[in-house]
């Protein structure tokens, strides 16, 4: 039985992409899982998914705008009454506005991808902090290498996932003592927007794959959720204040 067998996870953004192969690989530790989205039916195939990947598997699903601010108190608050406490919190969701210079990003862009992105994650921290406390619990925020290496044209994404990698750190040195981690992890695995994207431009795609030292996109679930899976374990709960990348060798940094 997995040392994670019974623990709870609330994952935002969990109906699709990154977000759901995380989901599947947690209810395959026997966790129970609470996820959001904007889309309700979304949501719906998406419980479904997972009641499917493991018999009697635990799921909540949450009709949620990370750009509401009172989406995280009433979120959090419904997980831990259904499923009594609150050990993991996956920052996953985002909205996503690429491909714009600088100058042409407008007030709407920059306001919408930061609500969404690092205000929404301090607000599920912040909501999440009392039951983690109880858990010593398990933080995992998403950042990217579009932020890390700074990459042209994802001014508002870039800088706020640099945002939200700034935030975690300094999570990870105010709630060590209460034995909680926080870690970000900068992924490059498939989903339905990498899909639209490489339908759109199959080209740049192209050229992102010689980037890319292991040749290949990775997998969702097997890739970030193993990770995730490891991070909210006893073998993982001496790593915090960390980022890793998971991208193949896209952005090997020093």
């Amino acid at each position: 039985m997995s040392s994670l067998f019974g623990k709870v996870a609330l994952i935002t953004g969990g109906s699709k992409g990154t977000g759901l192969g995380i989901a599947k690989a947690y209810v395959k530790q026997g966790v129970a899982v609470a996820i959001t989205g904007r889309n309700a039916d979304a949501l719906a195939q998406a419980k479904a998914e997972l009641e499917a990947v493991v018999l009697d598997a635990r799921v909540l699903a949450f009709t949620a705008d990370n750009k509401d601010h009172e989406a995280a108190a009433r979120v959090v608050s419904q997980a831990v009454e259904e499923f009594g406490r609150l050990d993991i919190l996956i920052n996953n969701a985002q909205e996503f506005r690429t491909g714009i210079a600088l100058e042409d990003l407008s007030w709407d862009d920059m306001i919408s991808t930061y609500e969404s992105g690092v205000f929404a994650t301090w607000r599920f921290m912040t909501a999440a902090l009392p039951h983690l406390k109880e858990t010593e619990g398990t933080v995992i925020n998403m950042g990217s290498g579009a932020g890390v290496q700074s990459v042209p044209r994802h001014g508002a994404y870039g800088s706020n996932k640099e945002a939200i990698r700034g935030l975690s750190r300094i999570a990870a040195r105010e709630w060590g003592q209460y034995k909680i981690t926080i870690n970000v992890i900068n992924p490059y695995v498939t989903s339905a927007e990498s899909a639209r994207y490489e339908r759109e431009y199959p080209d740049v795609i192209a050229d992102i794959l010689k980037g890319i030292a292991l040749g290949r996109i990775g997998d969702a679930e097997q890739n970030v959720g193993s990770l995730c899976v490891y991070l909210a374990k006893p073998e993982g709960k001496y790593m915090t204040g960390s980022t890793f990348d998971v991208d193949g060798g896209a952005f090997i940094r020093p």
